[in-house]
């Protein structure tokens, strides 16, 4: 059996670690803020872009299927933090539109909980060159693959 490359095992540690993390971080916000780390991006994205987005761009945004999103929006009408809109003219278009309830639920309880749980399970870890390679080598990979997009990235 040959040893795999350098490159293979950085692979396979970014991947496994991002699926470690990403693990560790939905089980936390379900326990602190009652939401999946899935359903707060969802609730962020929205709120970072007016509160309302198309079903396409919300998609593209979270990196999730037009199925998987149309999966997570439903579960966000059901708890009345999104709603969805068709405008008349054009029933192929849907948005996801950001509810009053939705909009408190992102500014009071999901962002704390997020901001806890993304050092609890990723920054608590790492020292500061950590962080800041991997922001230069996450750009980097982004910028080669033409995913590299300010508003992807906005925070508060």
């Amino acid at each position: 059996m040959t040893e795999p490359s350098d490159a293979l095992l950085a692979w396979l540690y970014a991947h496994q670690g991002v699926e470690a993390s990403q693990s560790a971080m939905s089980d936390r916000m379900e326990a602190v803020a009652g939401c999946s780390l899935l359903e707060h991006s969802a609730l962020y994205r929205l709120k970072m872009n007016g509160g309302r987005l198309r079903m396409l761009d919300l998609s593209d945004l979270l990196s999730v299927s037009p199925s998987g999103v149309t999966r997570l929006v439903e579960r966000l009408v059901k708890r009345g933090w999104v709603a969805r809109e068709q405008p008349p003219d054009n029933r192929r278009l849907v948005y996801a539109v950001l509810t009053e309830q939705g909009r408190r639920m992102v500014e009071d309880v999901t962002a704390a909980a997020y901001r806890d749980t993304v050092a609890a399970a990723f920054s608590d870890h790492l020292d500061d060159r950590d962080i800041a390679d991997l922001k230069r080598v996450g750009r980097k990979l982004l910028e080669a693959h033409g995913r590299w997009d300010e508003q992807r990235f906005a925070t508060d």
